[in-house]
């Protein structure tokens, strides 16, 4: 049975003045297994022992990716992800949670007179996310805001199909303000993260974007998750007059001055890696796959575009709801279509599993997938069956220059070495901080007539090739190896092919 104890002390023995104090739940049970079989089971997919031992990791070491299913009551599910930060062998493991949200889970390994083992098992739910679990459940709805504050709220996916990119995103989104801050915050104001979390659903984004909206001076909203959630919840905040800085890959046709996108188009990401992954191979033929919304669809009508111009063929599309388990509809068609290439537009989860179902049916021996939104977190997730896919981005971490050096080292300097990578999407969002920052300064404000006014003139150098206000000047080829993903070439943007 889990228990919830009285509120932790903090290290001095003191209750934290105005914090809300860490959550801890408490299990314990008795196994008939001893515990050397126990320890043997975690990370194999076993859940006959319980939803612990049902998890999946690759290796047990420090730093290593575990996938789990929580069980939430009845027969309701939640994938999440959590990270090895020690062990020891048949006693003891140590796991960071990264989502849905971020805490700790200590397993102990107890022997018992029987020959069997009690298990116990100590969750520990983050202060900052008690609050934003409490404000999605309804539980709190007011927030306090100093004169001396300025709001600035992150919408992005912490659950879902996308939740495998939500940690490293709000860690990157933390790092900027915190760096922000640190440089005397935005017009002698410091800035004040709110993170929500649409679960890569646009209905929960939409009651999501209703609470960032209600924060009494909210300055601006990062968005990045998909663009379902982005067509709904970009015109509320166009009503509410309020700047939505959108910094996804994405189709983006929403045009308004509040909105503003950074991320890469279609045409960026596939007007020159499509035909240079032909000549690679020697193919022609191509099926097109991916989740239905209109993100995808867009993608399919771009790559159908750029492959019939460069004298390929489109030999078939299958299009699956986000959150889709069974790809055998798919895969079926691929194998039909005897095709070369397959571009694949599946969102996070959901194109780890189509690309695990692709390698266990054997297709992969004769089939290249170009992924438009693989990078390395994603990577990491798929493992050996990554290995040889393709896509451009404006980010991957193996970009090799001094600022992303920099930039990866103060990562990993304030999350620790066990934190997840870099993903592109993350990246993104900590650029989209710092470019509207710059922009307030440069405007004079952090009204939303101060900042458009300041992005024309912004300016900030990050990792990617940017001009001022954040737009794309080349973009990054990247293959996923076996150690993440490599950086083949740089291309141009779209826009600025010759």
């Amino acid at each position: 049975m889990w228990a919830a104890p009285p509120p932790e002390k903090s290290a001095n023995g003191a209750h934290s003045a105005g914090a809300m104090a860490e959550l801890v739940l408490n299990n314990e049970v008795r196994l008939d297994a001893c515990p050397s079989e126990l320890f043997a089971l975690f990370g194999t997919g076993d859940s006959s022992l319980g939803w612990l031992f049902g998890s999946e990791a690759a290796a047990l070491r420090p730093g290593s990716l575990v996938r789990l299913t929580l069980p939430l009551g009845g027969p309701a599910r939640s994938t999440g992800t959590a990270r090895v930060l020690s062990y020891r062998p048949n006693r003891r493991i140590d796991l960071a949670h990264e989502s849905p949200w971020s805490g700790r889970v200590v397993c102990r390994f107890e022997p018992t007179t029987s020959g069997g083992t009690l298990l116990r098992v100590r969750i520990t739910i983050d202060d900052g996310e008690v609050a934003r679990l409490g404000a999605e459940l309804g539980l709190l709805s007011h927030v306090d805001i100093n004169v001396w504050e300025v709001p600035l709220g992150l919408l992005t996916s912490l659950s879902g199909s996308a939740g495998i990119l939500g940690r490293s995103t709000v860690n990157c989104a933390q790092l900027a303000v915190e760096e922000i801050n640190a440089d005397g915050g935005v017009m002698g104001r410091a800035v004040r993260l709110f993170v929500a979390d649409d679960s890569t659903d646009p209905g929960v984004g939409a009651v999501a974007m209703r609470r960032l909206c209600r924060i009494p001076g909210l300055a601006a909203i990062v968005g990045m998750h998909s663009s379902a959630t982005c067509a709904v919840t970009g015109p509320m905040a166009v009503a509410q007059g309020i700047p939505y800085l959108y910094t996804p890959t994405s189709e983006l046709t929403l045009a308004h001055p509040l909105l503003v996108r950074f991320g890469e188009t279609p045409l960026d990401q596939l007007h020159r890696a499509l035909p240079r992954m032909a000549a690679q191979t020697g193919g022609s033929r191509w099926f097109l796959a991916g989740n239905d919304y209109s993100w995808p669809r867009a993608i399919g009508a771009t790559a159908r575009s750029v492959i019939e111009s460069s004298g390929g063929t489109v030999a078939g599309e299958g299009y699956l709801p986000l959150g889709a388990q069974e790809f055998e509809p798919v895969l079926s068609a691929i194998d039909r279509s005897q095709v070369d290439h397959v571009v694949s537009s599946f969102v996070g989860q959901d194109h780890v599993r189509f690309e695990r179902d692709l390698a266990a049916s054997g297709l992969r021996k004769g089939v290249r997938t170009f992924a438009p939104l693989m990078d390395d977190a994603v990577v990491e997730h798929l493992g050996e069956s990554a290995v040889g896919t393709w896509n451009v981005l404006g980010y991957f971490a193996g970009l090799d220059t001094g600022e992303n050096h920099q930039f990866l080292e103060r990562y990993s300097a304030r999350f620790g070495m066990c934190a997840p990578p870099v993903s592109a999407a993350a990246e993104g969002v900590y650029e989209a901080i710092h470019t509207w920052a710059r922009a307030c300064c440069a405007g004079g404000g952090v009204e939303p007539s101060a900042l458009l006014s300041g992005l024309r003139n912004a300016c900030f150098r990050g990792p990617r090739r940017c001009d001022a206000g954040g737009s794309l000047k080349t973009l990054l080829l990247g293959e996923a190896t076996r150690s993440g993903v490599r950086v083949l070439d740089e291309l141009p943007a779209a826009s600025r092919a010759s």
